[in-house]
């Protein structure tokens, strides 16, 4: 049917929002009353981590130095799975608290700083340890920041003080590896070597706290190929592919990468990222801007998710977290088509607006979502027609389910609420982390389960 003038005139509104009102503390869950106080979401501005890896005590800690911006009164929340030795809110010493989100869900838990503040810009200085992700060994240290996206809590908090992943902020990571001096840094930001065991990694302003990719580890400790793909843009992206296993096929692995990229650039456009990093090891993968971590049968997945996640669709919440698995697993079937859906409903984008993960059922259901729609638009030229233009003017701008309804339904000028309502918001059921998945593409690995490969 054909759009309505007020849904229009909404829809339009919509679309017209500037990017910092999209991007930051719009999207943000909202904020709660607590015994305590008044628990606020807050906009990050810059995090700049100073890491310490000391070798002699086998021990790594962080001073996280926070600049952000609080929109009213109340108690600020940020989050970090470790327990912090120390934090100063504005140069003061103050007490924290780790809650939950609130009732009846409990979905998640995050930190309340115990000092109410105004509103206005303020500092956090955090200091704490890093326990996951670290091997010392043999010429110095292994040490990775992998993350999931199917388990709670386990982006950058697992490591790092955090935001959710509604804000976007720039990050820098100091570190000093303490005499270490055969350090090699994998990252997809900007690598500067101050001396020979310190370094500086920045990472943009458009990154989330699912974006970052960074791994450390002795020279020499994984086999490594260097070379450039030819951008259909003209650009040469230089791409570093690397392996756990020192037998591994790397010549193979680069024939892999430049394939996906090859058929990705064609169906979506230019790569959307100045460099790419992949390293081959692991169970299936994971998705960063422009980086995976993934085994070479899931490698054209995790790419593509360089277009949707981490990239041209990035998902402002859990609740958006189906989209982009769903988009993906469909385009790297082949983008096929399903012209009924019969009784088949789910929940995946109506949790708690707490959640953080995806719904696993993303991989199957979502997949079938997607298919229908691409169907259901084939005279228009598909989902992809869309799809493209998404990427091109929403780019690095995370977005809600809501968000791209309304893209989507003014695209195809007929309001897609109803559809979306009946096959994505149906159950009213809560999919806990760690269950297995009901058709996975593949099986992703908890941060635990990745340290073997460190």
């Amino acid at each position: 049917m054909r759009l309505n003038k007020t849904l229009t005139s909404v829809l339009t509104i919509a679309l017209a929002m500037p990017l910092n009102l999209l991007a930051t503390i719009k999207h943000a869950p909202p904020n709660f009353n607590t015994a305590q106080g008044n628990a606020i979401f807050i906009d990050f501005q810059e995090a700049s981590y100073n890491l310490s890896y000391n070798p002699s005590s086998k021990s790594v800690s962080a001073v996280s130095k926070i600049s952000f911006e609080s929109s009213e009164e109340g108690m600020p929340l940020f989050d970090l799975v470790e327990t912090p030795s120390q934090i100063l809110l504005d140069g003061q010493v103050v007490s924290h608290q780790l809650i939950n989100s609130p009732a009846p869900d409990n979905e998640t838990k995050f930190r309340m700083v115990l000092k109410n503040i105004k509103p206005g810009f303020h500092t956090l200085e955090i200091s704490s340890p890093i326990s996951k992700g670290i091997n010392f060994v043999a010429g110095g240290v292994s040490s990775a920041f992998w993350y999931s996206d199917l388990d709670d809590r386990s982006y950058l908090e697992a490591y790092l003080p955090a935001n959710y992943e509604y804000d976007q902020y720039k990050m820098t990571f100091n570190i000093d590896f303490n005499g270490l001096t055969k350090q090699k840094i994998y990252a997809n930001g900007i690598v500067s070597k101050i001396d020979d065991s310190k370094f500086s990694v920045e990472y943009p302003s458009t990154y989330t706290s699912s974006s970052g990719y960074f791994h450390t580890a002795p020279i020499g400790r994984y086999t490594e190929k260097n070379f450039s793909f030819r951008s259909i843009d003209g650009r040469d992206i230089p791409v570093t592919a690397y392996a756990a296993d020192k037998n591994a096929n790397l010549e193979n692995l680069k024939n892999k990468i430049v394939q996906s990229l090859t058929g990705l650039e064609s169906q979506y456009g230019p790569f959307l990222h100045p460099t790419l990093t992949v390293f081959n090891a692991g169970s299936g993968g994971m998705e960063y801007c422009g980086a995976t971590m993934s085994e070479i049968w899931a490698l054209n997945h995790e790419l593509t998710h360089s277009y949707f996640a981490r990239g041209g669709l990035m998902p402002a919440n859990g609740n958006a977290g189906w989209l982009d698995e769903a988009i993906t697993t469909w385009s790297d079937e082949g983008s096929p088509t399903k012209s009924d859906l019969g009784s088949m409903r789910s929940n995946m984008a109506g949790h708690s607006q707490y959640r953080r993960y995806t719904d696993r059922e993303a991989y199957s259901k979502g997949k079938n979502f997607i298919s229908h729609l691409h169907y259901k638009f084939q005279a228009n030229g598909g989902l992809n027609t869309f799809l493209n233009q998404l990427i091109e003017t929403d780019s690095f701008r995370p977005m809600t389910t809501e968000e791209f309804i309304k893209k989507i339904s003014v695209y195809y000028s007929e309001d897609l609420t109803p559809i979306f309502k009946k096959y994505v918001y149906a159950q009213k059921k809560k999919i806990h982390s760690g269950q297995a998945a009901k058709a996975p593409v593949h099986m992703k690995m908890t941060i635990d389960q990745m340290a073997k490969y460190l």
